[in-house]
């Protein structure tokens, strides 16, 4: 009842009367058309070739990938008044994650509130969490072929909840609450200590840039006027316990850095076992225990602008900033990032540069939980011994090149990465063989890679990092109907 009495508060102050709209997102084929039913079928397919260059002393520096990015499918429509939408993602883009079985992305409802106004909605269900302009942007209307190295710091992906969005003229905005677990998570009914909500707000100006909030896109390519949006959001809350765990704990995948327990040494630190406190003390990682809850919060904002140059030229420019914190009684820890990018768009083309930053908190570590021994038991002093040297930012240029062969639908995207000051993970253990332990090799920081690889563990001879220069090279290649 009290999620539902400030979302309904939020409709009010924020406004109830429609406003501008920019590029919409492809809706997709047209199947059936009824008195009351509508009904449109979308999918999108992503192949993407990776070459990159990782200072590597155990195997090659140059290496070569090839995935299947993106296979997505979903219908679109509308019955009455009501809009829905729901996509669906196969393909190997969920592998690491232990609570996607169901490969489900969106399933919302977008609900009229005619009680707070002809055109305020209601959205309900699974869908994406509005914070931050490039947390937000479909994939397949990006001018590179992936997010930045800064939204590993502040992503929120998708989460499942409710949330009003109202527009008055130019001036919109959004508010939700949410499970804080992220997607497709299972029934468990099993004891909690509730904190706050994971509540979310996003507004600001938006004079025809974007079809809505939800809907954001990189690239306008019936760009008519000059059009410019700036936005501001925030989010907090205080984590539920859950179990052994909480909720924040429980979310396996698309976490951003500050709730991931191998960058942030005190989210999943918790008290000492009824059975044994001596060897697990209050604050052992990934111990027994009760977890301990903590605060959460996110602040930032971000600005788009886009301008016509002429016939099929354009150009436009996108900026953005993040903060974000999390405290439990264990210590208190930070991550900041920022993102610049220009695009110059000429005929079927479009020329791109971008420019990010992340700067994590000198206090983060990537601790294997395998420590053993007295290690394991020291909790977290062991964490302020290992130095990662993550405090040091992490900086990425990437120019760009897309060829719109058939706009969005049909186009190929190159770009070339550039991390600097990149952590890189030596993993030292490898496969026992007849001469003795084989090193695995070198663990690129901005790689979606496994997390136990990357790791400095905490006994003797373990892995270890280091900063160094990595680059790659990526072409991808997209159809969308």
């Amino acid at each position: 009842m009290k999620r539902l009495l400030m979302l309904v508060a939020a409709g009010l102050i924020l406004g109830l009367t429609p406003g501008a709209f920019g590029q919409a997102v492809d809706p997709g084929v047209r199947v059936y058309t009824g008195d009351k039913l509508s009904l449109n079928v979308a999918g999108r397919g992503q192949m993407l070739g990776v070459y990159e260059y990782v200072p590597d002393p155990y195997r090659d520096h140059n290496r070569v990938y090839l995935f299947l990015k993106q296979a997505r499918l979903g219908v679109k429509g509308r019955y009455e008044d009501v809009s829905f939408d729901t996509q669906f993602a196969f393909g190997g883009e969920d592998s690491n994650g232990s609570n996607t079985d169901l490969s489900l992305l969106d399933f919302v409802a977008d609900v009229p509130i005619y009680a707070l106004g002809k055109d305020t909605i209601l959205k309900i269900g699974q869908f994406r969490v509005p914070y931050s302009r490039e947390g937000l942007t479909d994939r397949g209307y990006m001018d590179f072929a992936d997010r930045s190295v800064a939204n590993l710091g502040s992503y929120q992906s998708r989460d499942y909840g409710l949330a009003l969005m109202a527009t008055q003229g130019v001036w919109t905005g959004t508010f939700g609450t949410f499970s804080s677990g992220g997607r497709d998570v299972p029934q468990r009914y099993i004891p909690e200590r509730f904190g706050v909500p994971y509540m979310v707000a996003r507004l600001g100006y938006n004079d025809g840039v974007d079809q809505d909030i939800y809907h954001v896109v990189q690239a306008d390519l019936n760009l008519k006027r000059t059009t410019k949006a700036f936005m501001v959001n925030g989010i907090y809350m205080k984590d539920t316990l859950i179990g052994h765990s909480s909720t924040l704990q429980a979310k396996t995948i698309d976490k951003n850095l500050l709730i991931d327990s191998g960058f942030n040494p005190y989210i999943n630190q918790g008290g000492p076992t009824a059975a044994n406190p001596a060897t697990q003390p209050l604050g052992t990682i990934a111990g027994s225990g009760t977890m301990q809850r903590g605060d959460m919060w996110f602040v930032g904002g971000d600005a788009v602008v886009r301008h016509p140059l002429g016939e099929r030229k354009a150009v436009e420019a996108e900026a953005e900033g993040n903060w974000g914190g999390y405290q439990n009684r264990f210590g208190v820890i930070h991550v900041a990032n920022a993102r610049a990018q220009v695009d110059y768009r000429f005929s079927a083309f479009e020329v791109g540069l971008r420019y990010a930053e992340l700067w994590m908190d000198k206090k983060s570590g990537f601790l294997s939980s395998s420590a053993t021994g007295a290690a394991a038991t020291a909790g977290a002093k062991v964490l302020q011994q290992i130095k990662n040297d993550l405090g040091i930012p992490v900086t990425e240029l990437d120019p760009a090149l897309t060829w719109h062969i058939k706009g969005h639908n049909l186009k190929v995207v190159a770009d070339l990465p550039i991390y600097l000051n990149c952590p890189i993970w030596y993993d030292a253990m490898g496969n026992v063989t007849p001469l003795g332990s084989q090193p695995l090799g070198a663990y690129a920081f901005p790689d979606p890679t496994s997390t136990t690889q990357n790791s400095v563990l905490a006994t003797p001879g373990g892995n270890n990092t280091k900063r160094q220069t990595v680059v790659e090279a990526r072409l991808m290649f997209q159809f969308m109907f």
